[in-house]
């Protein structure tokens, strides 16, 4: 049986080599850079939303407190009444 040769290293760098580690380096930390400001950009967004649901809850509970007035004022009127 022939035994298959170990594994030899060459001690050379081939320029497509560098070239590609290059390329993954710059394009990793430009990906790294969009998806903070995106991150960042979200988290304004989720604050953003916050505020309207604070608001709008808000809103909600002054009309329901003039509705529950009104079914008072409607109520009351209808017991002197009966």
């Amino acid at each position: 049986m022939n035994h298959p040769e170990q594994w030899q290293m060459k001690k050379e760098l081939n320029l497509a080599h560098i070239l590609t580690t290059i390329v993954l380096l710059v394009s990793s930390i430009i990906y790294l850079g969009d998806l903070d400001k995106r991150i960042t950009t979200n988290s304004q967004e989720l604050d953003h939303l916050k505020q309207i649901r604070k608001e709008d809850q808000k809103r909600i509970e002054k009309r329901l407190d003039s509705i529950d007035k009104k079914l008072d004022t409607l109520l009351s009127t209808r017991r002197v009444d009966v």
